[in-house]
């Protein structure tokens, strides 16, 4: 690549977004970059309304300005893009190496999250559905089958009957028959991920078909936190939160000191997953032991009610020394430790998809005061809830 002059910022860099609109992932990333625009800036953003599939803008070619961030969808266009000699920072693994930084998801650690989010729940059966064609979904994969195989548990992965051929894509209508029969052989009850929202959905349809009960034999969990997806499912779609906005803030920080410079080194990073946010899909606990698995019934259902160790032995025929000793052996925990547990889970859901104040969350949430919350919040996850909320903004 020829060198260029440094830009000595006599006017604002004109930088090319090839980033999909269409999809809350694209949108998280522009969300990032606009936000180290407002704090860095000026620049002059060449932006259009487009899917991950569109064609390069074909104003690209004979473009004069001084970078591109590029979430170019195959090969072909990828090496279009790097033509232009511009610094390129490239968003898209599946056509990596056209740009002088690549930034991409910890795929690894998405996969690892998903399985953390069954174990805690008991399951001991794992299962799931990716495109074994596609680098990100198998990497994916890889993390959620290291993470539960490392304790000695079984894993299903689907495959089509062509699998020969998984490069090339199949409609859902083609592989339907397919993947509803491979959930009815699945054994019960089992987690099953799904390596995005959008193969989540087509999982539960293919449940839904095969009379499978959604969460309590197959529980489901997606990536990408596609919100009108995910909350059209029936039930709701569980789904990890890919830090988008990161990448994209990064990925413009980048670019910026690209922009500056003569030479520079290659740079690739990979960014971990925000979080997850639980809805009904994974809402059951796979637990064999069937005054455990009452309790925690109970437990999901009234935790944000105030619901005590009392009132849950009122309702399950053991004492309180059997039941302290058994949830203890099999989720690690005390009683009153999964109570907290769960009455947080739904704080972390307020914080993030709400404006409530505090003092409305701990009510929400089954917290007394405002101030013990603050206090359990900060002890067990290591932030303030200012902190956790301000993640999400």
């Amino acid at each position: 690549m020829a060198k260029r002059t440094p830009n000595r910022r006599e006017s604002p860099p004109q930088v090319a977004l090839i980033v999909e609109t269409s999809l809350a992932y694209g949108r998280g990333l522009l969300r990032g970059i606009g936000r180290y625009i407002r704090e860095n800036g000026p620049w002059y953003v060449y932006l259009e309304q487009r899917s991950l599939y569109d064609p390069l803008p074909p104003w690209l070619e004979s473009w004069k300005g001084d970078g591109i961030i590029s979430r170019a969808s195959d090969p072909e266009m990828a090496a279009r893009v790097a033509q232009t000699g511009l610094p390129v920072i490239d968003l898209n693994e599946e056509v990596q190496g056209i740009g002088q930084a690549m930034i991409y998801n910890d795929h690894l650690q998405i996969g690892q999250v998903a399985a953390e989010h069954f174990l805690e729940r008991g399951f001991t059966q794992f299962a799931y559905l990716g495109y074994p064609g596609l680098s990100w979904s198998n990497r994916r994969l890889e993390g959620f089958a290291q993470t539960v195989q490392d304790l000695g548990h079984s894993l299903s992965v689907y495959s089509r009957k062509d699998s020969k051929n998984t490069t090339t894509p199949l409609s859902w209508e083609e592989e339907f028959d397919d993947v509803t029969t491979w959930i009815k052989m699945l054994p019960k009850p089992v987690g099953v991920m799904a390596c995005n929202d959008f193969r989540a959905i087509q999982l539960i349809d293919a449940c839904h078909s095969a009379e499978v009960a959604i969460p309590d034999q197959v529980a489901v969990i997606g990536v990408d936190n596609e919100d009108v997806a995910s909350e059209l499912c029936v039930p709701p779609l569980t789904s990890i939160i890919p830090d988008s906005e990161k990448i994209g803030y990064r990925a413009a920080e980048i670019l910026d000191s690209l922009m500056q410079e003569i030479d520079f080194p290659k740079v690739e990073e990979f960014i971990p997953a925000r979080g997850i946010v639980t809805r009904q899909s994974t809402e059951v606990t796979a637990i064999a032991d069937p005054d455990v698995r009452r309790a925690m019934h109970l437990i999901r259902q009234h935790a944000s009610d105030g619901i005590t160790v009392n009132e849950i032995l009122e309702k399950v025929p053991v004492s309180r020394s059997v039941l302290q000793r058994r949830f203890r052996s099999i989720l690690g925990n005390s009683i009153h430790e999964i109570i907290t547990k769960v009455k947080l889970d739904r704080v972390q859901e307020l914080l993030r998809e709400t404006e409530l104040s505090l003092p409305e969350i701990a009510e929400r949430s089954g917290f007394t005061h405002s101030e013990y919350l603050s206090a359990i919040f900060k002890k067990k996850m290591n932030m303030t809830v200012t902190e956790y909320r301000n993640r999400f903004i």
